[in-house]
């Protein structure tokens, strides 16, 4: 009877010893997975991730900044990856304050201007200016073009944009880095247009202008009703572009011109200018005053692209409002009604 209950118990140990090999392997094959996976049971590496710094390292512009900095990559963001969304990457990169970087040059820019880069992903050139730059963002395309975007972002400072134009001044930078140089041409223009003005109105009750002088004043004003026309048009582009497109500043237009009055100023004086124009009535307190508010427009859009960003929207509003303002002076001073009639009109008052 005691055999048969030893039996079992020698059965067990012999089990037993027969597990330990095993169990042992078994540990031994666990050590040899980890090390297979990472060791320190790091993550596996993102294929995509390192695709996309390999492409924004490799771009002239990003290398341009890029190079000679200690710069760290603080981020790398995916969106995308569905069939009607490519799959691409945000990677945003970042240096030291006192590295802090001046960047000159033409940027891709996406059109859209939303946080995350939406289909067709559609770019425009634009010259950028921009000092105190420590962090830098580059949109990558994994599939197509590669770089969509570079832009500086806000990192170790706040950086400061002096200039965010597009053709055709980003064509002209000596230009845009001086606006100012068309200031005086204006004011020399406006006083020489202010005396022969006023001369012609003292000497115009003493003789009756002669059918060739009403033929040179037909043309003449047939001229400037087609640049009011293309003016008027030109600005409300230039509204819409800048109001639709990105701003690395963050408003709706840079130069701190974000504000919806200021941006229909503009448009409304040209408006203005058209109805005065084709009108055959004395207006000259309307032209007086269109001159006026014409300056000094002119005077504030020049200020914000010195002071503020640089822009097309500026530049353009300063220009064609300058010009607004020498057709406004002479009417301002002249002394006959400015009929579309070639009969001769007398003068009045």
């Amino acid at each position: 009877m005691s055999r048969l209950v030893g039996m079992p118990l020698v059965l067990v140990v012999l089990l037993a010893l027969l597990l330990v090999p095993v169990a042992a392997a078994a540990a031994d094959d666990g050590v040899g997975g980890e090390d297979a996976s990472g060791g320190d049971g790091e993550p596996a590496v993102d294929v995509g991730a390192q695709t996309a710094l390999q492409a924004a390292q490799v771009d002239p512009a990003v290398a341009g900044v890029l190079a000679g900095r200690e710069v760290s990559v603080e981020s790398t963001t995916p969106w995308g990856g569905t069939a009607g969304q490519p799959a691409g990457y945000t990677v945003q990169y970042r240096w030291d304050a006192a590295q802090a970087a001046e960047i000159t040059g033409d940027w891709p820019l996406l059109r859209s201007d939303s946080a995350v880069p939406e289909p067709p992903y559609t770019t425009a050139p634009y010259r950028i200016v921009a000092h105190d730059v420590t962090g830098l963002q580059v949109d990558v395309l994994l599939a197509g073009p590669g770089v969509l975007q570079v832009k500086p972002v806000d990192a170790e400072t706040r950086f400061v944009l002096d200039e965010q134009t597009w053709a055709p001044f980003s064509w002209i930078p000596w230009f845009t880095a001086n606006p100012w140089v068309l200031a005086p041409v204006y004011v020399v223009l406006a006083v020489l247009l202010m005396v022969r003005a006023w001369l012609r109105s003292r000497a115009w009750n003493r003789r009756l202008p002669s059918m060739t002088r009403y033929d040179r004043q037909f043309i003449a004003r047939v001229a400037v009703l087609l640049f009011l026309l293309a003016g008027f048009a030109w600005v409300c582009y230039s509204g819409w572009y800048a109001a639709t497109g990105p701003s690395l500043d963050g408003g709706s237009s840079a130069g701190s011109l974000a504000t919806l009055p200021l941006l229909l100023i503009p448009p409304v004086l040209f408006v203005a200018g058209l109805i005065l124009e084709l009108g055959a009535g004395p207006h000259r307190g309307s032209w007086a005053l269109l001159a006026v508010l014409s300056a000094a427009a002119t005077a504030y859009f020049l200020a914000a692209a010195m002071i503020g960003a640089t822009t097309n929207l500026n530049l353009s509003y300063y220009i064609l409002l300058g010009v607004l303002t020498l057709i406004a002076i002479p009417r301002a001073f002249s002394t006959s009604k400015m009929g579309w009639s070639r009969n001769p009109i007398l003068p009045y008052g």
